[in-house]
């Protein structure tokens, strides 16, 4: 009987070493106590979706710089090249570039915020004049055919251009920023 005992306790034995061998190479199970984990459904709605601005009036500030600045007489007089906030984020001011060439002998002139006046829609551009049906490049049909129609442009989240009241050369003699601790 006591072999039997042996046997029966020896087999009992492999098979708790077979058994945790087993436990090491499977996946952990979560205690009991432990959260299940989320389902599909529970994930996408405990995690936001990516929030889409393009479209809703918002602005990069960051592709504001370089954006064109216009005159009242619809000439350019610089471009954005700085965004000035205050402590809360609200912008107060932008600095356009005014003067020089290719970067040498331009300044940087502030101009408040609100009175830059933003437009998403491009610069009218002046339409080229009809060829005389005599000249060279005409097709001796008498009719232009209609320019191309541009596609609908998706929102850039800045705006095409600017405009002020100032002209170039009121921009030019106006004091230029300096910025101190750059």
């Amino acid at each position: 009987m006591i072999r039997h005992h042996h046997f029966m306790l020896s087999t009992v034995g492999v098979a708790m070493l077979a058994t945790a061998a087993m436990a090491q190479t499977s996946a952990p199970t979560p205690p009991s106590s432990a959260p299940a984990a989320p389902t599909a459904a529970q994930t996408s709605a405990s995690t936001p979706a990516p929030t889409n601005l393009a479209g809703q009036g918002k602005w990069r500030t960051s592709k504001l710089i370089g954006v064109d600045v216009y005159g009242p007489d619809d000439k350019k007089v610089g471009d954005v090249t700085e965004v000035i906030v205050d402590k809360t984020g609200k912008i107060e001011m932008v600095t356009i570039g005014v003067g020089g060439f290719l970067g040498i002998g331009s300044k940087d002139v502030a101009v408040p915020f609100d009175q830059v006046t933003w437009s998403d829609q491009p610069m009218a551009a002046a339409a080229p004049a009809p060829a005389p049906s005599g000249s060279a490049g005409s097709t001796g049909g008498g009719m232009a055919s209609p320019p191309a129609a541009a596609a609908p442009k998706a929102p850039a989240m800045y705006p095409d251009h600017g405009k002020i009241t100032m002209t170039k050369d009121q921009l030019k003699a106006a004091p230029s920023v300096t910025y101190s601790g750059t």
